[in-house]
């Protein structure tokens, strides 16, 4: 648990498809019957969680993202070309004495400008993209949405997560983006838990097994929750036995519910959905260290 007394739950994924956000939705709506909850949709490459909410409106200003990047001041360049070669991401070319730089590339890391011997090189902030939040039919929702074009994804990520802690909710459950490249190991890190969503194929339980690794490397505690149980032969279950990682959940597949899912729309009424998805969250919360739903923190 968190120092400020939240817990935190990633729901992520190996791949995209397996229900990552319809699984993140309902444990938020689920933990919110019980405690102050906060759903933070991070996949901000393309945040989707707030369709599941017919009534959803925001509840605050958005508040932009920035990274600092440099900017050249040509009368003191002296076209060294160590700014050129301390950039990791390509970002600033040096070509016979001529520096030329895309804001575009630049990460904001600041190396650049520390290599400069000439100050040749000063900050100025370049907005990436913007955090929100939102009253998702009486739950607490914040998103964080990438500009269109831009590839600095982490930034914004964490910029949705410090505002989320702002929240201090008692619950935090994240929406993480699918895969385990470096927008998902930002949206995981710092997470009390970690729900992984697979579905039973093949190809799941590939990506699975590098999305278990992830959360293992950062030193989080896992679980598996099979969605579209039924729906395929893969034995995810017999693969979570030999990895040693509990099966703290199954999503029975009913064409019905793929059918609302594709709808983005909640399973409100599926009463063994209710308390499956109690269940879950109840599983997570105690690995976590907190208490379960239905009693007091």
């Amino acid at each position: 648990m968190s120092d400020a007394g939240t817990t935190v739950i990633a729901v992520a994924s190996g791949k995209g498809g397996t229900g990552k956000t319809t699984v993140a939705a309902h444990l938020a709506i689920r933990g919110a019957r019980e405690m102050p909850t906060v759903l933070v949709d991070l996949d901000v490459e393309a945040p989707d969680a707030s369709g599941y909410f017919k009534g959803v409106r925001r509840s605050g200003d958005a508040s932009e993202v920035s990274v600092l990047v440099p900017r050249l001041v040509e009368a003191r360049c002296t076209g060294c070309g160590l700014c050129a070669k301390a950039c990791r991401f390509g970002a600033i070319l040096s070509i016979g004495g001529v520096v030329t730089i895309d804001p575009k590339v630049c990460k904001g890391c600041g190396s650049c400008v520390n290599a400069c011997p000439a100050a040749a090189l000063e900050e100025i902030p370049m907005t990436v993209g913007q955090t929100s939040s939102f009253d998702a039919d009486g739950l607490a929702m914040l998103e964080g949405r990438m500009a269109i074009g831009d590839i600095r994804s982490t930034a914004v990520i964490e910029a949705a997560k410090k505002r989320a802690a702002e929240s201090r909710a008692a619950l935090q459950v994240r929406d993480c983006p699918p895969g385990v490249s470096c927008p998902a190991t930002h949206a995981i890190e710092g997470a009390d838990y970690v729900v992984l969503v697979a579905e039973p194929t093949e190809f799941s339980i590939h990506d699975l097994g590098a999305a278990a690794r992830l959360a293992r490397g950062r030193g989080i505690r896992a679980g598996v929750v099979i969605n579209k149980d039924g729906f395929g032969d893969a034995d995810v279950a017999g693969f979570c036995e030999r990895e040693g990682i509990p099966v703290i959940g199954r999503i029975a597949f009913e064409r019905e519910r793929a059918a609302s899912g594709a709808a983005a729309e909640l399973w409100s009424d599926d009463a063994a959905i209710s308390g499956e998805m109690d269940a879950i969250l109840a599983r997570a919360l105690a690995a976590a260290g907190a208490r379960t739903v239905g009693g007091r923190r």
